[in-house]
């Protein structure tokens, strides 16, 4: 059996501690559980994508762990698909990222299970690497339905809402014209596991034999700045990836004591102030 502890969305920083309590609880469920893998998927930072303190400092948060982990770059990691975003996504941000996190993408093989991280904010960017990390992603996927290997995906923004098929949603998903080519090889069977987070909220759900997990984040809720119809459970915690060696997902939702329930409602415009 292999376990994943997922978290997500912690959005710490040096110079901005709103949330940084929350993350004594969750580091203490993670050497409580002394998972074979912590995958962090994404928004480790407040600001990293501008502040290469923030990356320092959450690197080394991660090293405190004392456990093996991976993780996936967030939009406020490395900025986002968008390229009209005041923070759009380009080589400078992915190489600060890099030299803290290591790859944007990567991929594990632990026992039969294949494990792929991949950067969800170059999806829809037009950045040459988005064609890039999609040739690869490809590769691996292929030579993991040739020889039966089942597959967990990680990434920062979940690949739909609520549908593969459903209309673009902005900020919230995957863009529409990016995210065919991997709902096309999760349709042929052999990804077992997507894990996101992005949503901050919880969500857990089964469609066509893959889960597909909406990791609580374990720094803030998002209450009136999110749309009301967002899916999912506005609740902080982290997310527990149980993968047996015939390829069957048993996913948990894990609400460790201490955590804090702030609301970004309250704080934005000290954690995130606008940008003219």
């Amino acid at each position: 059996m292999l376990r994943i502890l997922q978290i997500t969305d912690t959005h710490i920083s040096p110079t901005k501690p709103h949330f940084a309590s929350n993350w004594a609880p969750v580091a203490a469920l993670a050497r409580a559980i002394a998972p074979d893998l912590v995958v962090h998927t994404g928004d480790v930072t407040v600001d990293g994508a501008d502040m290469v303190e923030d990356l320092a400092h959450c690197r080394w948060l991660m090293d405190g762990l004392e456990l093996p982990w991976a993780a996936v770059p967030g939009n406020h990691d490395v900025g986002s698909e968008n390229p009209e975003h005041f923070q759009a996504v380009n080589d400078l941000r992915i190489s600060r990222w890099e030299a803290h996190f290591g790859p944007d993408r990567w991929l594990r093989d632990a026992g039969p299970w294949r494990l792929i991280g991949l950067n969800a904010m170059l999806m829809g960017s037009g950045h040459p690497r988005e064609a890039e990390q999609a040739d690869w992603a490809g590769e691996v996927l292929a030579e993991a339905d040739a020889t039966g290997r089942p597959v967990a995906l990680f990434l920062h923004k979940p690949l739909f809402l609520n549908d593969p098929d459903e209309d673009d949603r902005g900020y919230w998903s995957v863009p529409g014209r990016a995210r065919g080519r991997y709902v096309e090889a999760i349709r042929r069977g052999t990804v077992k596991l997507v894990a996101s987070g992005h949503l901050h909220t919880a969500r857990i759900f089964r469609r066509d034999g893959t889960v597909f997990a909406f990791g609580a984040s374990s720094g803030f809720i998002v209450d009136k700045l999110a749309p009301a119809d967002i899916p999912g459970e506005k609740r902080l915690g982290a997310t527990l990836h149980l993968l047996d060696e015939k390829g069957t997902v048993e996913s948990r939702l894990l609400s460790p004591e201490g955590l804090d329930t702030y609301v970004i409602d309250d704080v934005a415009h000290e954690v995130y102030p606008p940008r003219s």
